[in-house]
């Protein structure tokens, strides 16, 4: 199987290139650069019309949105064990997948593009001002479901939700959201952190916590 990730750095689709690394099988990466405008270029919107990342091409085939590249991930390679075996622990896992890419991603959004929702100025910051306010609220409701786990996501198995909650603590502690307050998401973090596939991933892409 070819494996290749386009990513940047920083980015959501830094949960996708932690999966691919914790596989510990081969994959190649490519970098985007989003503020020079590389995820609009003609040849990467044949691979993925959204002009987003990430895209993982799989033996020349493109998937996109974290959520799907997570579950194919997680499937692909059961032998890892980062994909529930059991039905309805999949589909808890795919809700909470889902929650991140469809809930709280956008809030978020709202926060770093206020531009994309609103073309008048003070409506923007309107749209800003609640996105910092759904944001913060969405972080405190991770902090609590993670304090009902012992230690992951779905309870004591690493699975392929892990890496995105990640994503979303790094936003919120590199733009003034009281993270490190969060007892459980600090724990559920500084987890993460002490595992090499996350800290060789960091490495690579040049980013850190703060």
């Amino acid at each position: 199987m070819d494996l290749k990730l386009y990513y940047s750095p920083g980015a959501c689709s830094l949960a996708s290139h932690i999966v691919l690394e914790e596989l510990g099988f081969p994959y190649t990466t490519q970098k985007l650069n989003l503020l020079e405008g590389e995820q609009r270029k003609p040849e990467y919107l044949k691979l993925n019309p959204m002009g987003r990342v990430p895209t993982l091409v799989v033996d020349g085939k493109p998937l996109t949105e974290n959520p799907a590249i997570l579950t194919f991930l997680g499937g692909a390679f059961p032998q890892k064990g980062l994909w529930p075996k059991e039905t309805w622990a999949q589909a808890m896992l795919l809700s909470a997948l889902s929650w991140c890419s469809n809930t709280m991603h956008p809030a978020y959004g709202h926060v770093l593009r206020p531009g994309r929702y609103a073309d008048d100025t003070a409506a923007q910051e309107s749209v800003k001002a609640k996105g910092r306010e759904n944001f913060g609220e969405y972080l405190k409701m991770v902090d609590g479901w993670l304090g009902q786990t012992p230690k992951w996501m779905m309870g004591e198995q690493f699975t392929v939700g892990d890496p995105y909650l990640l994503v979303f603590y790094r936003w919120g502690n590199r733009n003034g959201f009281p993270v490190k307050q969060l007892a459980n998401y600090t724990r559920h973090t500084n987890a993460l952190l002490g595992r090499p596939a996350v800290r060789k991933v960091m490495a690579d892409e040049g980013i850190t916590l703060d």
